[in-house]
């Protein structure tokens, strides 16, 4: 029986409803509504991939429900396509909203406006998960962006707020950028299933990267700064990870899209050409800007130094740079920021793992190859099972269990996205890659022993723990297997090839997964005793904040806006004297052409 794609969203959609219905309900602390609620949550978020097989492929696609062309321009359609992407996408955001619904139920200090923002983001990711037109993506996920924002402003501090806000409109704007970019090759449509491959220039590859990558809060875009969390604070703030989470999520899926339609191979793709001119012209600018810096203080800075120093180096180096170098990096430069954070500031990793989630995708991206962007949704599959998981209250054995599985899930992902690399046409991407996996899976490995170092479990329980985690890890490759397999083959044009071969090498990844988790628990030497360098790292950490560096951004741009504004305000005084003087220097020019 083949079904339409409207009947998984159907029940997607009401599931994350009910699971909102239950929680916020006032007789929430019934036996029985915490455990319907999980049941809901689980079935919401597993019905798009377990339903995905049944869909009719004509049936797939829904119709416009607006419809906008400019003379002469590209059509804009608010069509929907339930494809491999769009399942998984579903998926990821029934999960991350259920998660964020039990976990601010269980918050005694949480506004009462949060859920209602948390369920609208649901619903809003549901929509844009499913959207293949490239401008509706980019309005939806504005949408999405500003319940983010609201839903920030009651779980951090209102400065972290406003600098994540702030983060979202660039990124957007980057975003409009990128669509220009596709729109000037004179298409018919933006539905990226329609876009050309050659549409898709390096120019609107790298300003859509930038604006995912702010969207998203890789670093540099840090948004809040990890300190000691408040003791009003300390059960709302730990959200702000978690809530933050579907947009980058969102932004991420949105550059995969639009990566999926050019057949460059991602490791190998180019930068945007300039010539030597101009890249030393802004040599000579950032070292100007950097003597006047140190001049106007009297003093020479550390950050402004080494912030100029990198600059000048990437501009020097350009010629030799791929789009994936830049994309390892920001991942590497995330992941340790947040290893460093949650070494010295344990409390924090329940905000910092979400980073590292998403720096692990993008690894996938730089990787390119169809095994890494497979295990890439693989582990965010698992982080977004694990949220569910972690996020409502259990017996401690139940809890044990579930962090148990939702490690070796990761861990298996990683692996394979390692073996993935393989592939990889550039060498140095995918060294780099390699070094960005090696970095995650020890910092997963180090927090199951540091989180499950508590109390002494008994045997019965870690042979149990083996056996759910490996079963776990079967079946959700099992039921992200034909929605992955058809986003590769479709959208993204990179066909895995034939699964029957990798079978065996996938249940020995599970296997090795399940004992190296099993293993970081029980083999304590693994994590030795760190709290000597907790004071150390903590000076890394500040030294390392990128708030500092984001402010003196918004500075700098305020001071501009600034002074273009009483720019064109001066103008508007004196136009007729201003459109005088245009006048008469072009009459001087002309009669004076020979």
């Amino acid at each position: 029986m083949l079904l339409r794609a409207e009947f998984p969203l159907f029940i997607s959609a009401t599931a994350l409803a009910l699971v909102a219905l239950l929680v916020a309900s006032r007789r929430a602390t019934d036996a029985w509504r915490v455990p319907a609620a999980t049941a809901a949550a689980a079935i919401g978020a597993v019905a798009p991939l377990l339903f995905y097989p049944f869909l009719d492929p004509t049936l797939a696609a829904g119709r416009a429900l607006w419809e906008w062309s400019a003379a002469g321009g590209p059509t804009i359609q608010a069509s929907y396509r339930l494809d491999g992407i769009g399942a998984i996408g579903v998926a990821l955001g029934v999960a991350y909203t259920a998660a964020g619904l039990f976990a601010s139920a269980r918050s005694a200090a949480s506004h009462r406006v949060l859920q209602p923002l948390v369920l609208g983001i649901g619903f809003v990711f549901i929509a844009l998960a499913v959207t293949v037109d490239l401008v509706a993506a980019i309005v939806v996920l504005a949408v999405l962006a500003a319940l983010t924002a609201f839903a920030t402003l009651v779980v951090a501090p209102p400065q972290s707020a406003m600098r994540l806000g702030a983060y979202f409109a660039v990124g957007l704007q980057l975003f409009v950028v990128a669509a220009l970019l596709v729109a000037r090759q004179g298409g018919a449509s933006l539905d990226l299933a329609r876009v050309a491959p050659n549409a898709v220039s390096p120019g609107a590859i790298l300003a859509a990267t930038a604006g995912a990558a702010l969207v998203a809060g890789l670093y540099p875009f840090v948004p809040w700064r990890y300190e000691r969390a408040r003791t009003r604070a300390a059960e709302r703030e730990p959200l702000r990870g978690l809530l933050a989470a579907p947009v980058g999520i969102a932004a991420s899926l949105v550059l995969l899209r639009l990566l999926g339609i050019t057949r460059i191979d991602l490791p190998s793709l180019p930068l945007p050409t300039t010539t030597p001119e101009a890249r030393a012209g802004l040599v000579v600018l950032i070292a100007a800007v950097l003597v006047i810096r140190i001049w106007r203080r009297r003093r020479p800075s550390l950050r402004a130094i080494v912030v100029s120093a990198i600059a000048v180096t990437l501009l020097l180096a350009y010629a030799e740079l791929r789009w994936s170098h830049l994309v390892v990096v920001a991942s590497l430069l995330t992941v340790l920021y947040a290893a460093a954070v949650s070494l010295a500031l344990p409390e924090q990793w329940e905000v910092a793992r979400h980073d590292v989630t998403l720096a692990t995708l993008w690894v996938g991206f730089a990787i390119g190859t169809p095994l890494a962007l497979a295990a890439a949704l693989f582990v965010v599959a698992a982080a977004a099972a694990s949220a569910i998981a972690e996020s409502v209250w259990m017996p401690p054995h139940r809890s044990y269990l579930a962090i148990v599985v939702g490690a070796a899930q990761t861990v298996a992902g990683v692996l394979v996205m390692g073996i993935g690399t393989i592939g990889a046409a550039d060498v140095v991407a995918s060294a780099g890659a390699i070094v960005v996996l090696a970095v995650v899976l020890t910092l997963e490995l180090v927090q199951i022993a540091r989180r499950l170092n508590l109390s002494e479990a008994p045997l019965d329980l870690d042979i149990t723990a083996a056996l759910a985690a490996f079963g776990a890890t079967a079946l959700l490759a099992l039921l992200l297997l034909v929605p992955v397999t058809d986003a590769l083959a479709g959208p993204l044009g990179r066909p895995l090839g034939v699964i029957a071969e990798g079978a065996p090498a996938a249940f020995v990844v599970a296997v090795v997964a399940t004992l190296l988790v099993v293993v970081a628990r029980t083999v304590r030497p693994l994590l030795p005793d760190v709290s000597p360098l907790a004071t150390p790292l903590q000076r890394f950490v500040w030294a390392a904040d990128p708030v500092p560096a984001g402010i003196g951004a918004f500075r700098s741009l305020e001071r501009a806006v600034t002074v273009t504004s009483r720019g064109f305000a001066l103008f508007e005084r004196h136009a007729g004297v201003w459109l005088a003087t245009v006048l008469i220097v072009a009459l001087l020019i002309w009669s004076a052409r020979p």
